[in-house]
């Protein structure tokens, strides 16, 4: 596959709790591809964890600073970008991600929250976390959807059956889009 996309970056995109991280080590380990987690790079270069740069700075300054990492991510070749679930949100980051092939992988929020339960969001401190993470996937899904690749990932699909559903998913992708490939990569 990483032959087919002539080295081309990928871009996993998705919800809190999607499975980005975890796909995204793997589907990047099978085709020898860098894996990079764009929360993991923010958390290091900060110091702290995003629910204490949320508490103590704020959405708007985590967003801004979330962007200058995906641009640093977009820089590298050959490599995976697991990014934060709102990182879509913001215009601009379109620009860096367009650069490579973004997959979205498209989960139901109850398969979510029972992901994510005992962990801390910032997003999700609510009095009705469900019904909060229903209003935001529905406020993302057009900007999800933008994604080149949609795979849909059911609650009984773990791990490496969600990295091969991308596979395929990317291999039908290059089949039906070479022109794109080939602008990506000249």
């Amino acid at each position: 596959l990483s032959t087919r996309l002539r080295g081309c970056n990928l871009y996993l995109v998705g919800m809190m709790g999607s499975g980005k991280s975890a796909v995204g080590k793997a589907l990047a380990s099978g085709m020898g591809y860098t894996f990079l987690d764009t929360d993991r790079i923010l958390e290091q270069a900060a110091g702290v964890s995003i629910p204490q740069i949320f508490e103590e700075d704020g959405e708007v300054t985590f967003r801004k600073a979330e962007t200058q990492v995906l641009e640093s991510v977009g820089s590298f070749e050959r490599c995976l970008g697991s990014t934060g679930g709102g990182l879509v949100v913001r215009e601009e980051n379109w620009k860096t991600l367009r650069t490579g092939v973004v997959l979205y992988l498209n989960v139901a929020p109850t398969t979510i929250m029972t992901r994510i339960r005992g962990t801390d969001r910032p997003l999700l401190q609510t009095d009705n976390p469900l019904e909060t993470l229903i209003s935001l996937v529905e406020m993302r899904r057009e900007r999800y959807e933008r994604a080149d690749v949609v795979v849909n990932v059911k609650a009984n699909m773990d791990v490496q059956m969600t990295a091969d559903a991308c596979v395929k998913a990317l291999h039908e992708f290059v089949d039906g889009n070479p022109p794109v490939i080939a602008r990506l990569y000249r």
